[in-house]
């Protein structure tokens, strides 16, 4: 995971990806069918078996609460992932390398 002016990199499998879907289909339609339609889009242009997703913070932490709603012994592996993410992001940015801004 890294940060950028476009926003938060994430990367992750499809398969990480489809789970994320999966949690953001059990909150309102109204809250999530923008970070839907995103994540779609970027999926498929995706050539390979990962897929860098760009979210905002805003999105970030809708994805987040929506993993929240799901039992997590489906989701552990996945929020290990993006815990490892984060913190490699941490370090980076610990050292200067990257910048922290709020989109």
């Amino acid at each position: 995971m890294c940060d950028t002016k476009q926003g938060v990199r994430l990367h992750l499998t499809l398969a990480q990806g489809d789970l994320i879907l999966e949690g953001l289909a059990e909150l309102p339609f109204k809250q999530v069918f923008e970070l839907i339609g995103k994540l779609h889009h970027q999926a498929v242009e995706a050539d390979g078996g990962q897929v860098a997703f760009v979210l905002s913070h805003a999105q970030l932490r809708l994805v987040l609460a929506a993993l929240g709603e799901l039992p997590f012994n489906r989701v552990q592996r996945l929020l290990h992932t993006l815990h490892g993410q984060i913190e490699a992001w941490r370090k980076l940015a610990d050292a200067g390398e990257t910048s922290l801004s709020e989109n």
